[in-house]
């Protein structure tokens, strides 16, 4: 970013690596900056008293206190400064902590020189802007310990933005709306929102708006009083008195009706309810989070979810990305996933072959983590071993994955290869394609060698022998 005034902006390294602070003081050499630097923490702190930089970029892992503790520290000596922590251990706590505690962004180590120097220039702009308009002293970020449950598994750049997002809306009572595909985990976001807020210790309910009954959706949501309707034999007490101080999550409110929306948006702007058949309003504090999996602009479009109430639902957005755009995480997700069920002792396999998580990796996952879940489930139930095997995979994702073929198959690459072949004789073409042969049917079949054999017109014995002599597991 150019330097639009005269102001010589002040950036503090804290680090524990000196080759580090070295490289980050070469990678910013060609800009206008007073680069100061710090071993730990502790002395970073001291640095900041006095000098009040602009810029923070502090690494979360040191000898002492660690980033984290720094950075509750470092906002309250200077709440201006946009701090960039920095890890090569990145976890969903830290970055979902890093953001709550006023963290500017989070990188992950090891990081290029363009990124780390974009992310400069975005903080120098935001100060820039900031000056320009010449704002008051910002709010100090909320530095209350909670107990941080998040229960979230990835480390994809796509996740890492989620958790950052949830730690910038943990602390305050803003209303969050979480959207994405079934099955990508909305409810676990609330939770972790919920968790790492003021409220963490009051009541979480999550409250399924499709699965309840159109007729008691309100009684559900706001009580009723005795003799309200047939069969109100007593009066109940609904969720919002129940969760009072604490979060509701309500979740699928895209099938929420007309008339109980109503309710709800009175709720948020008044911060009370009337139960069902009763005529006096009961103040309730209850911080709303809800989920969808539909689209709510379409629906606010065709009349069937209310505009004001969208606006008040959607003052944060939360967007989960679907399983296929983060299989990165896949092994993670996996290795967790087989973990918990060996741990409950619902399983004895607690690893999965390399071969099988690689036809995972491959699958589309329209259900996304809920049918993962369910299939490394199933597989495990069904191995035999201590791990996973390509034949326990259920049959719909071994046959919903097709063998790859190299982008480079051309057929010009193709004749290539079998001259390649041929210059080794007619029997080396023979078995290479034999062994190949062999490898896609055992892809393609789960490795059930009966199927196989019976696939390529071969006997069992004779199919174990080219097994063995072409070292196909």
């Amino acid at each position: 970013m150019a330097n639009e005034n005269s102001k010589v902006y002040t950036i503090l390294i804290i680090d524990d690596e000196e080759a580090l602070r070295y490289s980050l003081k070469r990678a910013l050499a060609n800009r206008t900056f007073n680069i100061l630097e710090a071993d730990s923490g502790e002395a970073g702190i001291e640095v900041a008293k006095i000098e009040k930089p602009d810029i923070i970029l502090l690494d979360n892992r040191m000898k002492g206190m660690n980033g984290i503790e720094a950075l509750q520290h470092l906002r309250g000596i200077c709440p201006e400064a946009k701090i960039i922590v920095m890890t090569a251990f990145s976890t969903t706590q830290t970055t979902i902590e890093a953001m709550k505690f006023g963290a500017f962004d989070y990188i992950m180590k090891p990081f290029d020189v363009p990124k780390i120097l974009s992310l400069v220039d975005a903080a120098l702009e935001l100060i820039y802007e900031t000056s320009k308009k010449k704002k008051g002293e910002g709010a100090e970020a909320n530095s209350v310990e909670v107990d941080i449950k998040a229960g979230i598994i990835g480390n994809s750049a796509a996740m890492q933005n989620v958790y950052k997002r949830i730690g910038q809306v943990a602390s305050s009572d803003v209303t969050v709306l979480i959207t994405g595909e079934s099955g990508t985990g909305k409810e676990l976001i609330a939770r972790s929102v919920h968790q790492n807020s003021l409220r963490g210790q009051k009541p979480f309910i999550a409250v399924n708006c499709s699965a309840i009954p159109e007729n008691l959706i309100e009684s559900e949501l706001f009580g009723h009083e005795k003799g309200s309707f047939t069969g109100a034999n007593h009066q109940r007490i609904g969720y919002f008195e129940q969760c009072d101080n604490g979060t509701i999550f309500l979740d699928e409110i895209g099938d929420m009706p007309i008339s109980a929306q109503t309710k709800i948006l009175r709720a948020l702007q008044e911060g009370e309810i009337m139960r069902v058949g009763g005529n006096e309003t009961i103040k309730v504090n209850v911080r709303i989070l809800a989920a969808t999996n539909k689209s709510i602009e379409s629906m606010v479009e065709q009349g069937t979810f209310r505009e004001d109430l969208y606006y008040r639902l959607n003052i944060v957005r939360i967007e989960l990305p679907p399983l296929r755009e983060r299989k990165e995480d896949i092994s993670l997700l996996v290795g967790f996933m087989l973990k918990k069920l060996h741990n409950d002792n619902n399983s004895v396999a607690d690893s999965i072959a390399p071969e099988a998580l690689e036809l995972l990796m491959d699958y589309e996952w329209p259900g996304n983590v809920r049918e993962l879940e369910n299939v490394v489930h199933c597989s495990a139930v069904l191995a035999q071993g201590d791990s996973i095997l390509l034949k326990d995979l259920p049959e719909n994702i071994i046959g919903a994955v097709e063998v790859p073929v190299n982008s480079d198959d051309s057929d010009d690459a193709i004749y290539e290869k079998i001259y390649e072949e041929l210059r080794g004789g007619k029997t080396a073409i023979l078995k290479s394609l034999e062994a190949k042969m062999i490898q896609i049917a055992m892809q393609k079949l789960g490795g059930v060698s009966s199927k196989v054999a019976k696939e390529l017109g071969l006997s069992p014995a004779a199919l174990k022998k080219r097994l063995a002599e072409y070292n196909i597991s």
